[in-house]
């Protein structure tokens, strides 16, 4: 599995987009969204104004299940309650037209954005996710994936041994908030029923 990872400045519901049906990323880190690949990891650290206590300390982390274009995004029904008329932090305000990408009005990123946002070409959506919030568990050493630098992304190839035990620390890790499209629901700190097994991993439910 590859597993990229960054480090958040802030987490406020629109990058990554934690509103039902699935957690997205359709804005920021473009160089994330043009890299990554369906059954790649996602997972970001909390940065400094976050979490002062802690660099190494995880906000949220997800298995990409689909990548759609800004179009896909904006015709799929599924995520019609990501745009700026259903929610107060969208993430899915691309409108397309005419070949083209219209900047629709949203509380999260002026049109100044949209170079930046749509030079990441795809929007990641993650069936499998964790959210661990600002205070999240600190990443152990062992998976050598901590951010040597706070200024830049990593890409790291983890064997599938080791895929597998990182899922299974994110699983067994408290206050975690599963998302799952299937659902439909978020759940906040609750016990979430069990997410269907992905092939080859554990299907440990978050506690």
């Amino acid at each position: 599995m590859r597993v990229h990872t960054y480090v958040i400045a802030t987490d406020a519901g629109s990058a990554p987009n934690y509103d039902p049906p699935a957690v997205t990323l359709a804005v920021c880190k473009p160089r994330i969204r043009k890299k990554a690949r369906v059954g790649d990891m996602v997972l970001a650290f909390a940065g400094s104004k976050l979490n002062p206590t802690s660099g190494h300390s995880v906000v949220w982390a997800g298995i990409v299940s689909e990548l759609l274009t800004f179009a896909e995004y904006w015709n799929d029904p599924r995520f019609d309650f990501k745009k700026p008329d259903h929610t107060d932090v969208p993430d899915n305000f691309y409108k397309p037209t005419n070949g083209g990408l219209i900047w629709q009005p949203n509380p999260v990123h002026g049109p100044e954005a949209q170079d930046r946002d749509t030079g990441g070409l795809n929007v990641l959506v993650f069936i499998y996710a964790w959210r661990f919030g600002a205070l999240g568990p600190p990443l152990p050493k062992q998976f050598d994936l901590r951010m040597v630098s706070r200024r830049i992304e990593r890409i790291a190839d983890l064997p599938d041994f080791e895929s597998r035990r990182l899922e299974s620390w994110l699983n067994a890790q408290s206050h975690a908030t599963v998302e799952l499209s299937n659902q439909g629901k978020c759940y906040n700190n609750k016990l979430p029923p069990s997410p269907p097994a992905r092939p080859g991993s554990p299907s440990k439910r978050c506690r």
